[in-house]
């Protein structure tokens, strides 16, 4: 361990000591479950001091920046889990299946390798030891031994397998395969799951009991056991009837592999929601730009968990719905506060008036969801 590591980890745990981990973890885990005997409803505030999806870093970079960040959070009463989120890139699976990754402007996409239906059956077989994922586990390595295991390190966000595959091709193509050339399409998707299990298996063979089994959202925490999580922004591209003829299949088939799914959104995918939340063993949805209230018109129940971001200004309003529809909501709030960006960039100084003001938000919550 390397004496900065050292140093800040030893900030990190006085600031979490281990009851308040454990509480917290106490309370996600009773709303996870649907049990109701909590001393307060479990919340968190959105990371401070640098972009977890879009920063691009090092193993080193984003040990130091996950650390610092760590240590301004543990100032605020929140729930909070401290761990380390290796980050997010949209050509992880691409990768293991053939695709060169492409770099534009820090964005990471890769080259397309389909070109018609019939090319689907040469797709090579997914290799988890290309130069992507090879470079995510060994990240996740380079934590463990860093920290000597004393914080849990999550799975990345690989996106999931029908936008992995539009990846590869198009999201016209893509589609329109589905409608002309179903067989391929299915078995496309199929080849598509296998790549992304086998990568999720390798990420729990390497973090052992360390690992965290949710991106959704990468400083959130949930129990084990609790499935797989996949990233489906094209779900806000789509119909109800194409979901259920050509989404469902596949996100059952990887749920019943992992024992429960959790499913991600962006955009407004309102349509499909109703569909969406009887598919089998969906446990969660994440909803990063839908509200509340859209969320409940929408169809959602107390059978399916929201992971959700909401301004911590509508605390209030959000804590009165939660209340009516007896809903389970994972909320991170937005608050005011600095942000920085870029690779590599350390946290921005916060003046007392910017802690003070933080410090107020959070147990203005923690009083209003104590409530609930």
């Amino acid at each position: 361990m390397q004496n900065w590591v050292k140093g800040k980890l030893e900030q990190v745990e006085e600031l979490y000591p281990k009851e308040r981990v454990e509480k917290s973890k106490e309370r996600w885990t009773k709303l996870w479950n649907g049990e109701k005997d909590y001393d307060r409803y479990p919340f968190v505030l959105y990371p401070s001091s640098f972009s977890w999806y879009d920063a691009v870093h090092s193993p080193d970079e984003r040990l130091r920046a996950t650390l610092d960040e760590l240590i301004i959070h543990g100032q605020f009463d929140d729930d909070f889990i401290p761990s380390l989120f290796p980050g997010c890139r949209q050509s992880t699976i691409p990768n293991i299946l053939g695709a060169d990754e492409v770099e534009l402007d820090g964005d990471f996409t890769c080259k397309k390798i389909l070109e018609a239906p019939n090319d689907i059956y040469s797709l090579p077989a997914p290799n988890i030891d290309c130069e992507v994922a090879t470079g995510w586990y060994e990240m996740q390595k380079y934590f463990i031994a860093e920290t000597e295991g004393r914080l849990p390190v999550h799975v990345v966000d690989m996106q999931g397998p029908v936008d992995a595959a539009a990846q590869i091709w198009s999201y016209d193509d893509l589609f329109v395969c589905a409608y002309t050339d179903p067989d391929e399409y299915h078995h496309l998707m199929k080849h598509v799951s296998d790549a992304f299990s086998m990568f999720w298996k390798k990420q729990q063979e390497v973090c052992g009991e360390l690992f965290v089994g949710t991106h959704l959202f990468g400083w959130d925490w949930m129990p084990p056991n609790m499935g797989a999580t996949i990233s489906a922004d094209s779900l806000a591209m789509v119909s109800p009837d194409f979901y259920n003829d050509f989404f469902k299949p596949h996100f059952e088939r990887v749920s019943r592999e992992f024992g429960g799914l959790v499913v991600h959104s962006c955009g407004d995918f309102r349509a499909v929601i109703p569909n969406l939340v009887k598919t089998e063993g969906v446990r969660a949805i994440n909803a990063s730009q839908l509200t509340a209230k859209e969320l409940v018109e929408a169809g959602i129940g107390n059978d399916t968990l929201v992971i959700a971001t909401l301004d911590i200004n509508d605390a209030e309003e959000t804590a009165a719905l939660i209340s009516e529809h007896d809903l389970r909501m994972s909320i991170t709030f937005f608050q005011p506060s600095p942000m920085v960006g870029g690779m590599g960039g350390g946290p921005q100084p916060w003046s007392k008036q910017d802690m003070e003001q933080t410090r107020c938000d959070a147990e203005k919550v923690a009083d209003l969801f104590s409530e609930l």
